[in-house]
């Protein structure tokens, strides 16, 4: 039996399926197994699984008719044997240390979840980038070694990755809770995330290196708007629901329509002008639903202030094109009475990643030190 498990979901991704088979089959851990599962891929994405799976016997294939991402995910979860189990998207790939890493730590600590860190990479620009959503630097350092469970980090509950990707599972674990991802709903990893991580109380966190390069392309269905989009409204509902039925919503209420907002901009912002007007009466109905109106002044102040001023423009507008411009208005409004405060609150953020970037630099340089001193010993 494998020790990992990984779970790889296959449509049409000829281009990049190389690069991610490439780096499973040259992990630093050999003992795992790789289930590939085609969903019913158009292009060569089969012929190119088929080489790998000839040549390692560790791949092993499931084609099926297209079920979508949930679907394929689902359907590989049915044939693991892994004690453990890792999704791996496959446009993106891992670092060949990636499973030793994650194994080494959760058997450490005996983790259910074991979240860490991971990148992405912009395909246009062939840049790599990290943000505290991706690095997991909002958990604090002294849950650094050890377990901790939802209600150990509740403060910060909807600024933790909901990405199944970066995190390895126990599949006892995940057999246990009976948890698949929803099938035919976009945004399937906000649900999964939750009701895995309220059903556990051992959770842990590796972010000593990134280890998982996520690409970002414009064409993707992660990027494009359609209707599919207002799949949202469904996600967010089961997400409220799963909070009440651990009885944690009232405490953290304030900051789930925080997280509703960022959510709902999110998708707005990808949509096309057909279907925005659509979505605005939506969201008018859960501006209700949601009891958003209620928000704390005080909290709301907390917000981001694009955040906010997409917030209050909710409230003042009952089509699409007076959203667009109350949604103009306010924001210009925003600037000029608080041009100060964003200007600061940028300018504290650069500092941040000013910070960030002159340490990254001064580890390369330390690296690239330690390496020249080893070239000279050898000599």
């Amino acid at each position: 039996m494998p020790q990992i498990s990984v779970v790889l979901p296959v449509y049409n991704v000829e281009e990049y399926l190389r690069q991610c088979l490439d780096s499973l089959a040259n992990q630093t851990f050999e003992d795992f197994e790789v289930i590939c599962v085609n969903d019913g891929s158009g292009d060569s994405s089969l012929s190119i699984l088929e080489e790998y799976a000839s040549e390692d016997e560790r791949f092993k294939i499931i084609s099926q008719e297209n079920k979508g991402l949930s679907g394929a995910r689902n359907t590989g979860m049915d044939y693991i044997k892994g004690k453990y189990t890792i999704f791996v998207d496959s446009d993106d790939w891992l670092e060949l240390n990636a499973l030793e890493k994650l194994y080494n730590k959760i058997t450490a600590l005996d983790s259910d979840i074991l979240m860490y860190k991971f990148r992405f990479f912009n395909q246009d620009s062939e840049q790599y980038s990290e943000s505290v959503f991706t690095n997991l630097e909002v958990i604090d350092a002294s849950l650094e070694n050890k377990n901790f469970n939802y209600r150990d980090v509740s403060d910060i509950l909807f600024k933790i990755s909901h990405a199944p990707f970066n995190k390895l599972y126990k599949t006892s674990f995940l057999r246990e809770a009976g948890i698949k991802f929803p099938e035919n709903l976009n945004y399937e990893d906000l649900y999964f995330f939750y009701m895995v991580f309220f059903k556990t109380e051992k959770v842990s966190v590796f972010r000593d290196e990134s280890l998982y390069n996520y690409r970002i392309r414009n064409n993707s269905i992660s990027t494009t708007g359609n209707e599919r989009s207002f799949d949202i409204f469904e996600i967010l509902d089961l997400t409220q629901d799963n909070l009440k039925n651990v009885n944690i919503y009232s405490k953290v209420k304030d900051d789930f329509l925080m997280f509703v907002i960022v959510n709902l901009k999110y998708v707005y912002l990808r949509l096309n002008e057909r279907l925005r007007n659509q979505y605005l009466q939506k969201m008018k109905e859960k501006y209700e639903f949601y009891s958003l109106n209620q928000v704390k002044k005080d909290h709301l102040n907390t917000w981001h202030f694009d955040d906010r001023v997409f917030y209050q423009a909710i409230a003042v507008s009952s089509n699409g094109i007076e959203f667009e411009l109350n949604y103009k208005k306010l924001y210009y409004e925003f600037l000029a009475n608080h041009y100060g405060g964003v200007i600061e609150q940028l300018r504290n953020e650069n500092q941040v990643l000013a910070q960030k970037n002159n340490d990254l630099k001064e580890q390369l340089a330390n690296s690239s030190i330690k390496n020249k001193f080893k070239k000279i010993v050898k000599l």
